[in-house]
């Protein structure tokens, strides 16, 4: 995107993640003090669990991570982390009443945790999908990333809920060739290769009770993260204009004026507004489609008019020339190149 790189520099994300991050890669037999040097990261940066660290410095950590000659180091590295990378927000998990309470709570602190990405909640007829929109999905790092967290999210709840199962996992990457730890971390069905990284779960567990609720200390946990939330600076514009078109793009071709008003601004102050970021309205919507269209290109077996039905195109040859444009191959080009790279 236009602006990745600014959004990335600005990002931050939780101390304490860091922390357990790096406990769980010591256990692993990595050398601490080598990763927080490759990381750009001191012990000082790491002593208060409220504190922020830049996110960019974390994608280098995780860089580091991927060379561990593991068959999936970030299913590894989200099976050693204990609810403490959460800090007040897996406390407050751990306090909800009911599952249902808890993602909430979830949903609401999660910048509390880090500003890498946007988990979501989409209800279906038999399961609640919690899915996660990474920032930068075309890093490679992000693989290691998202399935540690994902791995992270599972063993965080499965003490707290008796019968705790998955209806479901999704992942964008192709299957690998031994999937044992993802069966092993998920025990349910899997799907490779989609354009989502996702969890199901079955819509009759949201009312289940959790064996460590306790409403008092809940009460006191929300009064900290409400006054941690406040303390972290508003996320940019460009960044909530990109979240809403990822869902507009679901319906079809995105509305300007229709987003300005889930704004709740004018369209002229939207212009102004990302105008003052760097960006504008039309080259968010060219690069959010062009991330969505080789993500699906490359993990997927999609075919191209699908796909840009998928983007919100009326037409499959406006999508075809436009892709063109951004990457000079067609749809079909792009999809053969990136099977033979792989």
């Amino acid at each position: 995107m236009q602006n990745s790189t600014s959004s990335t520099s600005q990002a931050t994300v939780s101390a304490s993640l860091t922390q357990a991050i790096l406990h769980a890669a010591t256990r692993l037999g990595l050398d601490r003090a080598s990763l927080l040097k490759h990381s750009d990261l001191s012990e000082e940066q790491l002593l208060d669990p409220d504190a922020r660290v830049p996110f960019s410095s974390q994608l280098q950590l995780w860089q580091t991570l991927s060379r561990l000659p593991l068959p999936e180091p970030g299913l590894e590295i989200g099976s050693n982390l204990a609810p403490g990378p959460f800090s007040v927000l897996g406390y407050l998990l751990q306090s909800s009443t009911t599952l249902g309470e808890a993602l909430q709570a979830a949903l609401r602190y999660q910048r509390l945790v880090g500003e890498g990405g946007e988990v979501l909640l989409r209800e279906r007829k038999d399961a609640i999908e919690l899915f996660y929109r990474p920032l930068h999905p075309q890093l490679p790092v992000t693989r290691i990333r998202v399935l540690s967290l994902m791995a992270c999210w599972v063993q965080m709840v499965d003490p707290l809920l008796e019968n705790f199962r998955l209806s479901k996992a999704r992942f964008v990457h192709q299957q690998p060739d031994d999937i044992s730890p993802y069966e092993r971390i998920f025990a349910c069905p899997l799907e490779f290769g989609t354009s989502e990284y996702a969890i199901l779960i079955p819509r009759e567990l949201l009312d289940a009770p959790l064996i460590q609720a306790n409403r008092p200390l809940q009460q006191v946990l929300r009064q900290h993260a409400e006054a941690l939330l406040a303390r972290l600076p508003s996320e940019s514009l460009s960044v909530r204009v990109v979240a809403i078109l990822g869902e507009q793009l679901a319906h079809g071709e995105p509305d300007r004026s229709e987003l300005a008003r889930a704004l709740n601004i004018s369209e002229r102050t939207l212009q102004r507004r990302l105008a003052d970021e760097g960006c504008s309205y039309q080259s968010l919507l060219n690069d959010t489609r062009r991330q969505l269209a080789e993500r699906h290109l490359s993990s997927g077996n999609l075919p191209a008019a699908e796909i840009a039905l998928l983007l919100g195109y009326s037409e499959p040859s406006v999508f075809f020339r436009a892709f063109r444009q951004w990457t000079g191959l067609t749809p079909g080009e792009y999809r053969s190149q990136h099977k033979a790279e792989a």
